[in-house]
């Protein structure tokens, strides 16, 4: 019988050591936290599947991942939290990478994987609920225990423990569903007698997401970045504070630059600094003058003033206030409503103050001009939207020799428009016409403004490899891609919007909202139909690399009213397909391509319309003769 148990543990230990071998790098994509009633959830986004060890020492506020494997792009990071549960969290690359949780009191907390969909990656979730109600005196003395102290506890911990499928536990038992999952499968009752040290060997491998249960509480999951809420408010309004609490013995954070970029209704103004700065909205009795003040941030090169004049604003003033304050003024050229939100550091973006001034009179003016489209339909012209992806903030992928993705395609989009309002058939708009950020759920909004009747983004594709190169088409899945790199690819283009940037507000009217039902199913077999048209036609521009769409969840391909595809043009990160793109002869070519395959499917619209609207009749004669 020992030889049996003694051959069952050194099968799982060789197991353990085959599995840990096997685990390939997965890097950290981004970092979510959101605080509920009783407990505070953290989501670790990351291009792989996590493999972790969890320590928690017993009557101790710290918690401790080690994440073998693991990449931090942006090395060592500390994210405040500071909910009343979670002060904050630590990201350490170190030998062994950890992130390490630095609570308000001892607590207790449940770790689980998710699996990647067609929209997010995989995930690592930590919940931390909130401990009973203690003393006020003990819940003082442990919410202003110094975090050095925290830190001296943390480092003092060098080796995981063994124990650690369980969390440790507070004076009252937790409920069972409560108590984090395990990470190996229980052992059968017959397996009572192996020995002490099998047990209690470390808990390494993931287990399945299938069989992992959500808590217990639904909570609808924000933004995908970590930011602060809009604040609309107009100049009137006495002070709003967005942040109040001083930075006493905080490092100022510096000022590294003040951009802009205008729309046709409004236009953006983005501050780059190299910390999270505090800031107020201040009053004013001008309705064409905003001011802001920013606290605990210092400005290397002084105050300055920056024209802008476009038609929202005439110009900016950065003042410095103080040692460690300073003074942002926006001239206005007509009243106009202010928007600002904080974003916090991704991939090579610093922390960004985001304001947004927007002219409600040009955002009317530009609804009323998209739904005038719609008196073309009654002379039987199509109307096709063009959509250019990434601009702004956000340029998309970069070749070789510093060409942006975003001017390509708008330049792209331009030309074909011009190719398809040519053939008289169709009239081609375009979901933007310069270099600005358009949100993903508003590029669909806007072909639903105009009333597509086929939707078509243009994008230049990228990857780490300059060896590959070719043009690719993609259509809409509502369950799993065609394959691993679609699915990659769709994670990229729908974090646009983490790039470009947008707000908590806007972030939560998520595409997802949108009803899904048959009409859906029939959008994205008419897509399929025409993204094989388009293809058949772009094989004779430029390597094709497969030769039928692929799917994912792409979505900005959401809307199900008509017929959507991505086009990815070709590989801007290959030297000569960089060259290609730059080229007018190379767009005009792929325009041609497109333009072609356009008139090739607008009459098959027809047949399909034709179609429907005979149902109902068949269906009103079929009740006439029963």
């Amino acid at each position: 019988m020992k030889k049996g148990v003694l051959a069952a543990g050194l099968l799982f230990c060789m197991v353990l050591a085959a599995t840990e071998e096997g685990w390939a790098d997965y890097r950290l994509v981004n970092i979510r936290k959101w605080s509920a009633p009783d407990y505070t959830r953290v989501v670790l986004d990351l291009d792989g599947p996590p493999t972790y060890e969890i320590q928690s020492a017993a009557n101790s506020a710290i918690l401790i991942l080690y994440l073998p494997k693991l990449i931090l792009p942006r090395g060592p990071q500390e994210v405040p939290v500071e909910d009343k549960v979670i002060h904050k969290v630590k990201l350490d690359p170190g030998d062994r990478p950890r992130i390490t949780f630095f609570l308000y009191q001892p607590s207790r907390w449940k770790v689980f994987t998710l699996e990647p969909d067609s929209e997010r990656p995989d995930r690592l979730v930590i919940d931390v609920f909130k401990p009973a109600p203690e003393s006020k005196e003990k819940a003082e003395k442990l919410a202003g225990q110094d975090t050095k102290d925290q830190k001296a506890v943390a480092d003092k911990i060098e080796e995981p423990s063994r124990k650690i499928e369980k969390p440790w536990k507070a004076a009252e038992p937790p409920q069972k569903t409560e108590e984090p999952l395990r990470k190996v499968t229980e052992p059968s009752q017959k397996s009572d007698e192996l020995p002490q040290k099998i047990a209690e060997l470390p808990r390494k491998i993931t287990e399945p997401p299938q069989k992992i249960a959500e808590p217990p509480r639904v909570i609808k999951e924000p933004s995908r970045k970590m930011e602060e809420p809009a604040r609309s408010v107009s100049p009137e309004q006495p002070r709003e504070k967005e942040i109040a609490p001083a930075r006493t013995g905080f490092p100022l954070a510096k000022l590294l630059d003040i951009r802009h970029w205008p729309a046709p209704d409004h236009t953006r103004v983005v501050i780059d600094l190299d910390g999270a700065p505090n800031y107020e909205v201040l009053p004013s009795t001008d309705s064409l003058v905003y001011t802001l003040n920013l606290r605990g941030v210092k400005l290397p090169k002084g105050g300055k003033e920056i024209p802008v004049a476009d038609q929202v604003i005439q110009k900016m003033k950065v003042e410095i206030v103080g040692t460690e304050e300073a003074k942002l003024t926006l001239i206005l050229v007509k009243p106009s409503r202010l928007d600002v939100f904080l974003l916090k550091p991704f991939e090579d973006k610093p922390d960004r103050l985001v304001i947004d001034i927007s002219r409600p009179d040009l955002e009317e003016k530009e609804k009323v001009e998209r739904q005038a489209s719609r008196e073309l339909k009654a002379k039987k012209k199509r109307i096709i939207i063009l959509d250019p992806g990434h601009g702004g903030d956000d340029p998309g992928a970069t070749g070789p020799k510093g060409t942006m993705e975003k001017d390509i395609v708008l330049a792209l989009a331009q030309r074909l428009q011009k190719s398809l309002d040519a053939t008289g058939e169709v009239r081609a708009f375009l979901t933007r016409r310069g270099d600005y950020f358009v949100p993903l759920q508003d590029r669909v909004k806007i072909a639903q403004e105009y009333g597509a009747d086929l939707f078509i983004s243009l994008h230049a594709n990228g990857s780490r490899s300059r060896q590959i190169h070719g043009t690719s088409l993609y259509c809409l899945s509502l369950k799993v891609a065609s394959d691993t790199a679609t699915q990659l690819l769709a994670q990229k283009e729908n974090s646009s919007d983490m790039i470009g940037g947008i707000s908590a507000a806007s972030a939560r009217r998520d595409l997802d909202s949108i009803l899904l039902d048959l009409e859906q199913t029939q959008s994205i077999n008419d897509s399929l139909h025409l993204g094989g048209i388009v293809l058949r036609e772009l094989s004779r521009v430029n390597r094709i690399q497969f030769s039928q769409p692929h799917q994912a969840g792409f979505a900005v391909l959401k809307a199900p009213e008509y017929p959507s595809i991505l086009v990815e043009t070709a590989y801007i990160t290959h030297p000569a397909e960089e060259m290609l793109l730059g080229k007018k002869s190379f767009q005009d070519k792929l325009c041609e391509a497109i333009t072609a395959a356009v008139k090739k499917f607008v009459p098959l619209l027809a047949i399909k319309e034709g179609e429907s609207a005979a149902e109902p009749r068949e269906t009103q004669r079929g009740k006439r003769g029963g």
